[in-house]
């Protein structure tokens, strides 16, 4: 029922060129008049519906009109309807190394009144507005340059068929059989073409037979279509942010077979349908130019010892605060908190633990060594996070106007008892550390804890990028003010206080000290960032996360506009007796692993004399399996990083090549800083690992010899600091 095979097995290929017509993924659509591009991938084991096959990018593209509705037709056949509706054919001549779409031929026929169209071999099929189906027959099917004809007879607008496709998602033909998508459920039309005896035949009417349904449930697919017979793909689209496409099998009824071949794909997907499909066989197809280049080293890990820390006074932590222009914040009292004490009970509040204060420097810069004796409360907070100490190092001071003004720097120390990976981290997050940071105005407190909606943080910048499967941010530097119920503010200023700006008046130490009480708003679980591992072609990756946690997570402080900003970051470590990772994943693979991590909001509360002021902070606390939740799993497809287009961009410096049958595992040297690593309350916080001996990212290069498989650092050789690598 799913499509006749109509070819000898001879001519059936193993893999289908399949096209997509790309949209950025999230809520808001690109302007109809804007260029789009069309991407082919290749569908290699389509036959088992990808049961252990791949769908992976050729690197193959070129821009369509945004305003123009493409279509394929089999035989690497490719129809655009231009705006003015004039119908254009095309052939993918990628294969002989021509484009994408080689320009066949151009037609008069008006296609503009076709609310759908679908073609499959010779016919091509147009469905009115009114319901009516046109079928034209192509003269020329191989080449799409012969003659297009109108079938005299029409397919009715009233017929069960012509309605069913009417009110349908989506629809495509192939080999004999009509299928139509509707709200989940898929129905295979069977339909008759009558032809002439004469040479060659001539189609001179299509009718519909009698449909027969073959998958219900399908709930999240928006769009389906066929390699070829026996096998149906679906995806879920670019509007639920996924981007997933499964594949099915089957021959009166589909089943799963592949629950996720791809992720991260949006847009309009069609493929280049064939009569009949053969199982895979041989080498996968690499694509783009790969030269051999001598001078690119075998990769082989690095021989030198595994890298101390920076040196450092391990008990000392530093910063610098400066007030809202930027002008040192000279001569303020700088007060050391235990800044992993907060209250473990939502509504509960304390005083964190003060280890000491400090004064700042005329360059607003300040310092302070940790006492050799803690109180015991906070030696067994260090003991549990691995040896760090984690820190709030907080300034207060006054304006001439009566406002108060606050900052909280948030930062580690790590004794010389620390592990040797925990002082590595902490120097890291030395390094990451922002210069200095800003005196804010304080929000009077009026003892209201109500915080932002559900819905209104779902509406936040924050929010939507963590619902992408693919890592949408990449690399790119978080926005300096965020949101968590909206889109970063531009042009924000958090100094406006009851209409005056504030930030440029003298900061000065308020007379008889502050007091500093924080109160726990809301608790958290969320899965966060701490590698990715990548295998493109024949490889395989693994990503090795045992033992001992060591990251650096960000802080959010807000400001009285509701506003956060990032001020320094946690280190969070734990010897929790956990293996956790993946092993072997690929090829043409790509994600991000993630551990659960416990995160608190804290409002706190500074009483200046009588005036009360208060801000809100977003802090990470330790490494927290939920319960009956998962040690790790897995995060965004990153797998848009890997192949030539990429590896052509990198310094040659950063190459290597990992012989068959051989793998090459980074563990030293930091991780690299992940951009997005977790979402809180509508807001994303950067994250970055140390790589060590417990902290592994591998590649296993298959026995394929073809070609070598190439690797390359992010940040600089794979045998030197290159945070991750990545594979073509």
């Amino acid at each position: 029922m799913l499509g006749a095979a109509s070819a000898v097995a001879a001519e059936c290929p193993s893999s289908v060129a399949t096209y997509v017509i790309e949209v950025p993924p999230g809520p808001v659509l690109p302007a109809k008049s804007a260029p789009r591009t069309l991407r082919k991938y290749l569908d290699w084991e389509p036959k088992s519906g990808n049961a252990s096959g791949v769908f992976f990018d050729t690197e193959k593209t070129a821009t369509v009109p945004g305003d123009s509705r493409l279509f394929s037709a089999g035989s690497g056949v490719i129809y655009e309807i231009t705006a003015s509706g004039s119908l254009k054919s095309y052939k993918d001549q990628t294969a002989v190394g021509g484009s994408l779409l080689a320009p066949a031929k151009t037609y008069d026929v008006n296609w503009t009144n076709f609310r759908k169209v679908w073609a499959v071999g010779k016919l091509l099929f147009g469905q009115a507005e009114s319901g009516e189906i046109t079928v034209y027959s192509q003269s020329d099917p191989s080449t799409g340059a012969g003659t297009i004809s109108e079938l005299t007879v029409k397919i009715s607008a009233t017929s069960p068929g012509a309605v069913a496709i009417k009110n349908a998602d989506g629809v495509w033909a192939v080999g004999k059989t009509i299928y139509t998508l509707t709200d989940g459920q898929i129905q295979a039309w069977p339909f008759m073409a009558s032809e002439t005896m004469t040479s060659p035949p001539r189609v001179t009417r299509v009718a519909l037979g009698t449909p027969k349904i073959i998958a219900t449930g399908l709930t999240g697919a928006v769009q389906a279509w066929s390699p070829g017979p026996g096998t149906i793909n679906t995806s879920t689209g670019s509007r639920d942010y996924s981007g997933t496409i499964k594949g099915y099998t089957g021959t009166d009824s589909l089943a799963l077979a592949n629950a996720e071949i791809a992720t991260g794909i949006y847009g309009q997907v069609f493929a280049d349908t064939a009569d009949c499909l053969a199982d895979a066989t041989g080498e996968r197809p690499y694509f783009g130019s790969r030269p051999e280049e001598p001078d690119v080293p075998a990769a082989v890990p690095d021989s030198t010892p595994e890298p101390q820390p920076a040196p450092r006074d391990a008990q000392t932590v530093s910063g610098r605060f400066v007030q809202g222009d930027g002008r040192p914040a000279a001569g303020l009292d700088v007060v050391i908190e235990a800044g992993d004490l907060v209250p473990d009970e939502v509504g509960a509040t304390t005083t964190l633990p003060v280890l000491g204060k400090t004064t700042t420097r005329e360059d607003g810069s300040w310092s302070f060594t940790i006492p050799d004796t803690l109180p015991s409360g906070v030696r067994n907070v260090v003991e549990e996070n691995g040896g760090a100490l984690n820190v709030t190092a907080t300034a207060t001071g006054v304006t001439a106007t009566g406002v108060i003004m606050s900052a909280s720097k948030f930062t580690t120390a790590a004794p010389e008892t620390a592990p040797t990976a925990m002082q590595a981290s902490v120097a890291t997050a030395s390094e990451e550390a922002p210069d200095a940071s800003s005196l804010l105005p304080q929000a009077p407190d009026n003892g209201n804890d109500l915080e932002p909606s559900e819905l209104a943080t779902d509406a936040s910048w924050g929010s939507i990028q963590d619902k992408y499967t693919v890592d949408a941010i990449g690399d790119d530097p978080l926005p300096e003010w965020q949101d968590p119920a909206g889109a970063p503010p531009k042009d924000y200023n958090p100094y406006i206080m009851n209409g005056t700006d504030v930030g440029g008046m003298e900061i000065t130490p308020f007379l008889g000290g502050c007091e500093r009480k924080t109160k726990t708003l809301k608790k958290y679980i969320k899965y966060t960032v701490v590698a990715e591992g990548h295998a493109y072609w024949d490889a395989k990756a693994s990503v090795d996360y045992d033992e001992k946690m060591t990251a650096n997570i960000e802080a959010a402080v807000s400001s009285p506009g509701g506003k956060y900003k990032i001020s320094g970051s946690k280190s969070v470590g734990n010897s929790f007796g956990y293996s956790t990772g993946y092993t072997n994943q690929g090829p043409y693979f790509g994600k991000q692993w993630k551990v659960p991590i416990e995160y608190k909001k804290v409002k706190v509360t500074i009483k200046c004399g009588g005036t009360s002021v208060s801000h809100k902070e977003i802090l990470a606390t330790k490494y927290k399996v939920p319960s009956g939740g998962a040690t790790g799993k897995y995060g965004k497809n990153v797998s848009a990083k890997d192949g030539g287009d990429d590896f052509k961009k990198s310094p040659k410096r950063n190459r290597a090549y990992v012989e068959p049958g051989a793998y090459f595992q980074l563990s030293k040297g930091r991780s690299v800083k992940f951009s997005a690593a977790v979402t809180i309350d509508g807001l994303v916080l950067s994250a970055s690992s140390q790589l060590d001996r417990e902290h592994k990212q591998r590649v296993t290069a298959g026995n394929l010899t073809s070609a070598r498989h190439y690797i390359w650092g992010k940040n600089g050789p794979v045998s030197g600091k290159p945070g991750v690598f990545y594979s073509w």
